[in-house]
């Protein structure tokens, strides 16, 4: 009885690892299974800083979309949305961030200082539409949602406008 429960153990052990490489170990008598999996699927990498940007991309809106659906399909509290909102700023403004890191590697000097000053100027925008969306709901619960959901907004298609400045 016990070698059949160690067999059907060591099967199921078998099946759970899938069919990647495995190393079969003794010790002490037990046979321990591990999923080697160090070979490197170079068709699944990313083979240039395009695929990689591409990639970095897809990941922040598949996020991003995640949250926008829970924002908009699952009953939530109002500081649990106001949160979730602060939430997708703040990864929109992260991978803004990220995008000019990259601009800045990329761009000659003069280049690069010309867009700080349009992104400048573009923050200052930013600004004056989140102050004037605020505006409805001042004071009120909904104001961090309001102007989070604004910020974001904005914020995305500011990232969006750099991440084709790094594609041409």
């Amino acid at each position: 009885m016990k070698k059949r429960i160690v067999m059907l153990t060591i099967a199921v052990a078998i099946l759970a690892v899938g069919c990647g490489s495995k190393d079969v170990n003794e010790s002490h008598g037990t046979q321990v299974i591990e999923n080697v999996n160090t070979i490197t699927d170079t068709e699944n990498e990313p083979h240039t800083e395009v695929d990689k940007l591409d990639d970095y991309m897809t990941s922040i809106k598949e996020q991003s979309d995640a949250i926008k659906s829970f924002l908009e399909n699952d009953a939530q509290t109002q500081m649990e949305m106001n949160s979730k909102s602060q939430e997708l700023y703040e990864l929109w403004d992260n991978a803004l961030n990220y995008l000019l890191d990259e601009l800045e590697n990329s761009l000659s000097e003069e280049e690069f200082s010309k867009l700080l000053s349009e992104q400048s100027i573009w923050s200052a925008e930013k600004e004056k539409s989140v102050e004037e969306v605020g505006k409805e709901v001042e004071g009120g619960s909904m104001y961090p949602l309001v102007v989070n959901m604004e910020n974001a907004e904005i914020t995305e298609e500011r990232a969006y406008e750099l991440y084709e400045l790094l594609c041409q």
